[in-house]
């Protein structure tokens, strides 16, 4: 009976010793009988669970919904290192059949908390992705890149760096002394080492393979102050100071180019063509960029919208506005007389023909401009031997065998639609694409009518100064003439003003003198008399007024455009047909 008792309190110290092992371990240990009643569950168990020994002979499933002890019953094979969720803990769980007599009695499973490790693992993880971001930003850099230790000890180059500095690929420098780069004649100065000498930001530029390379040094310290990281950048300088150069010209050239568009406004007012509209506005600008070049170029528009102004303002800006300006009307000349003036002729080439002969305008405007306004009036004969004064730069005269060398800027000006007269075989194909290199179209004044009002205002001032007069436009007259449609553009503007300048009697215009107003009604229009009537009608207002004017027959004459004796003796009519005419006339 004593032995008996002996051997139950050894078994019973020993179960107790065996339940303060698992007690002491960090791993909490749950154990479940054959139908998955709790039998056991340590110490660091039920702290980590939040029980007591309450939940013995409870469903495991109950204390741990999730867990999967049960299948080791089933299934008689232990489950090793899986990852589960219990509340907000991750643990790590092992999961082992209690097997006596080759008979399945109960499972065991520990499990360890691993929510610490998790989360460092995770961040673990993010440094590696950050590392790899960074290690791609520094690679994929189009400035070069070394990274050394605070003891100048290599520890990263980038493939830019290499390329600037010619360094292969295969030769490795990590955990060198950045000193090796000396050494082996890739730099002559290191940025790097005036950063550790001086324990500052440090910069300088030498010049590498012919290009121009700034370095840049810049030291990284610890919480201790102490260098740790040198960070070598360098830039090839040598495309951005090519880029600041072309800049600094372009802005130069941009200069030049606004002292010459306000020169040629000038200029331009000066000669009447004055513009407020962004379409002449355009065409000036165009003007003045083809003008830098020595191409050929077709002026366009209608009769009266100032070509000639233009040709000239694209010779003011060329390299030749110093050299000669020839201007010839294709359409003023007859077919026999145009080839002779072009080309020249040479002594007895055709019955009157001077004997020394004679150079053609080409020969004429050698080294300057030639402009040939109405070019589509050109014979097809003329047009070939145009077109071979363009190719091959040079001219034969009328008569002569010998080719002559011609260099000059041709421009050239039509009111004809050439390329439908390409179309009707009347104008050669070849030749509108050799002048049509550039093409400037100035708009008819119907299309720019923001230019009216000023031209009006200059022409008025122009010929109240020329006829020593003080003449003002009223505003009704303003309004019908940006109405019209100004068939004849800016010379007929200009002749129109000219004309009511002169013929109205008081300072502020006469608007009856205007027949273009657009709207006319029954009662506007003038009743109809016979012709001879009508124009002996208005020749006397226009002799009275002039005469008015200049209270001389001898200036009233020249106003006109007719001969002194003709006021006089048509001064002396009027004078019998009414008492209200002048009874003294003066020369």
């Amino acid at each position: 009976m004593s032995s008996e008792s002996t051997e139950c309190k050894n078994l019973r110290a020993l179960i107790n010793e065996l339940r303060a092992v698992l007690d002491s371990i960090h791993t909490g240990i749950i154990a479940v009988d054959i139908n998955g009643k709790i039998t056991f569950i340590n110490e660091n168990g039920k702290k980590f669970m939040g029980c007591g020994e309450e939940v013995i002979g409870c469903d495991v499933n109950e204390l741990i919904p999730l867990s999967k002890i049960k299948d080791v019953l089933h299934s008689a094979k232990p489950q090793y290192g899986v990852k589960m969720q219990i509340g907000d803990k991750t643990v790590l769980t092992n999961r082992t059949p209690i097997i006596i007599n080759r008979q399945i009695t109960g499972a065991v499973g520990s499990f360890t908390d691993i929510t610490d490790l998790e989360l460092v693992s995770h961040q673990l993880h993010s440094v590696q992705e950050l590392y790899s971001e960074l290690s791609a930003l520094i690679d994929s850099s189009a400035d070069g890149l070394v990274i050394t230790d605070g003891k100048g000890f290599i520890i990263r180059m980038n493939k830019a760096y290499r390329l600037m500095l010619g360094i292969p690929l295969e030769e490795n420098f990590t955990e060198q002394p950045v000193t090796e780069l000396v050494t082996k004649g890739y730099l002559s100065e290191l940025v790097t080492s005036k950063v550790l000498q001086t324990l500052d930001s440090a910069t300088m530029i030498q010049e590498i393979n012919g290009r121009e390379i700034l370095f840049t040094g810049t030291p990284v310290f610890n919480i201790n102050g102490k260098i740790v990281r040198v960070i070598a950048n360098i830039r090839d300088l040598t495309e951005l100071n090519s880029l600041r150069r072309n800049l600094h010209k372009f802005s130069q050239e941009m200069d030049s180019y606004r002292s010459e568009l306000s020169r040629l406004k000038i200029k331009a007012l000066e000669d009447g063509f004055i513009f407020n509209s962004p379409e002449i506005r355009k065409v000036v600008e165009l003007s003045i960029r083809v003008a830098r070049v020595d191409t050929n170029v077709l002026i366009t528009g209608e009769s009266g919208v100032g070509k000639e102004i233009i040709t000239r303002m694209i010779r003011e800006s060329s390299k030749r506005s110093t050299g000669p300006f020839i201007k010839i009307n294709c359409g003023a000349l007859s077919p026999s007389l145009i080839e002779s003036e072009l080309f020249g002729y040479e002594e007895g080439a055709f019955t009157g023909a001077s004997k020394k002969g004679k150079p053609g305008i080409f020969e004429l405007a050698l080294n300057g401009t030639l402009f040939l306004d109405e070019v589509g009036e050109l014979p097809l004969d003329l047009q070939v031997k145009l077109l071979r004064v363009i190719q091959e730069k040079e001219i034969t005269r009328l008569g002569g065998t010998q080719s002559i060398p011609v260099d000059v800027r041709l421009i050239t000006a039509t009111n004809r639609n050439l390329e439908q007269m390409v179309k009707e075989g009347t104008f050669r194909h070849d030749l509108f694409y050799r002048l049509n290199v550039v093409n400037i179209y100035v708009p008819p004044l119907r299309e720019r009518v923001t230019d009216i009002p000023m031209l009006v205002e200059y022409f008025i001032g122009k010929y109240s100064k020329k006829y020593n007069l003080n003449r003002k436009i009223p505003p009704v007259l303003m309004q019908a003439f940006t109405e019209h449609d100004w068939p004849g553009n800016i010379r007929e503007l200009e002749n129109t003003i000219e004309r009511m300048v002169i013929l109205s009697p008081d300072e502020w215009i006469d608007s009856s003198l205007f027949n273009g107003s657009k709207e006319r009604t029954v009662s506007d229009t003038p009743p109809l008399y016979r012709l001879k009537d009508a124009l002996a009608e208005t020749e006397k207002k226009m002799i009275l007024q002039a005469y008015h004017l200049t209270k001389s027959t001898r200036k009233a004459a020249s106003m006109l455009g007719i001969n002194q004796s003709t006021v006089v003796r048509k001064l002396k009519f009027y004078e019998k047909e009414s008492s209200a005419m002048p009874r003294s006339i003066t020369d």
